[in-house]
C-alpha cells in the first residue's frame, strides 16, 4: 500500500460494536492502522476518520478551525451509529481531545485516550495567538526512526501556527466539559512523552464523573505509542478494555 493510500480514511466491517478511531494533530489515520487491524481481528467494526485539512496539503490544514475537526469526527460517529449498537471512541494525542469531545456531547459506551493532548509540554504555546500573525509555520523536527515506525507517521513536516492556536481552543473546551463524561475510560500515557504533559492524565481522572477510569503508564516509548516499541502492549490493553 502506498503512503497516499495509508493517509486516507479506512473502514473495516465487523460486528455491532463500532470503534471510532481519531488520529492526532497534523497526522493521518495511518498512525492508527495497526491498532485498527488488531481491533478488526477481534470482530469489531472499525472506522478511522481523516480530520479536515490533514493528509493533503499544509495549506488545507491552515484554513481549518477546531470546529472543522469536530465535524469530521461527528460525521464518523453518525456513520457508525447507523450500523452499530455500541460506540467506542479511541483517539491519539489531539485525537484524544476529539474523542473526549464526542463523549461529552454524544452517547458513547467507552472512551480510550492514547497520549491525550490535554496539556502540551511546549511552554511557548501561550504566545501563539500573537506570534501567528508574524510567523506562519514552524518546522517539525522529525526523528530518525526505523522504517517500521516511519511508514505509519505520514503527517506534515511543518505546522501552521494558526492551527496550533485552534488546538489550544479545543483543549480549553474539552477540559471545561470533562464532568459530562460518565462512561468507562482508558488512558494510556508514556512517562517519556516529550509532546504532551502526563499531568493531563490526572486532569482527566479528577474531572470526569466516570466510575471506571483505568490508567496505564508506559516506560520505554515516546509520544507515538501506537507505532513505537510498546505498541503491542497498547493494542492488547485497548482490546482487553473494549472486550470486557
Amino acid at each position: 500500500m502506498s503512503n497516499e493510500e495509508y493517509k486516507k480514511e479506512f473502514f473495516f466491517k465487523g460486528n455491532d460494536k463500532g470503534c471510532l478511531l481519531v488520529h492526532g494533530f497534523s497526522s493521518t489515520p495511518a498512525e492508527l492502522r495497526e491498532l485498527a487491524e488488531r481491533l478488526s481481528s477481534e470482530g469489531f467494526t472499525v472506522l478511522a476518520v481523516r480530520l479536515a485539512g490533514h493528509g493533503t496539503e499544509i495549506e488545507d490544514m491552515e484554513k481549518c478551525t477546531y470546529n472543522d475537526w469536530i465535524k469530521s469526527v461527528e460525521e464518523g460517529y453518525m456513520r457508525l451509529k447507523d450500523i452499530c449498537k455500541e460506540i467506542y471512541v479511541i483517539g491519539h494525542s489531539m485525537g484524544s481531545l476529539l474523542a473526549l469531545y464526542i463523549a461529552e456531547n454524544h452517547v458513547v459506551d467507552k472512551i480510550v485516550t492514547l497520549a491525550p493532548a490535554i496539556i502540551t509540554k511546549d511552554k511557548n504555546a501561550k504566545f501563539v495567538p500573537i506570534v501567528k500573525h508574524f510567523i506562519r509555520y514552524i518546522e517539525w523536527k522529525a526523528k530518525n526512526r526505523p522504517e517500521e515506525e516511519a511508514k505509519y507517521l505520514l503527517g506534515y513536516r511543518k505546522i501552521p501556527l494558526a492551527s496550533v492556536h485552534e488546538l489550544g481552543k479545543l483543549q480549553r473546551i474539552v477540559r471545561k466539559q470533562l464532568p459530562q463524561i460518565n462512561k468507562p475510560i482508558l488512558i494510556i500515557q508514556s512517562h517519556k512523552d516529550q509532546t504532551v504533559d502526563e499531568k493531563g492524565v490526572e486532569v482527566i481522572e479528577k474531572n470526569v464523573t466516570s466510575q471506571n477510569v483505568k490508567k496505564i503508564y508506559l516506560n520505554n516509548c515516546g509520544h507515538n505509542i501506537t507505532v513505537e516499541c510498546e505498541k503491542e502492549n497498547v493494542f492488547t490493553e485497548v482490546t482487553n478494555f473494549l472486550l470486557v
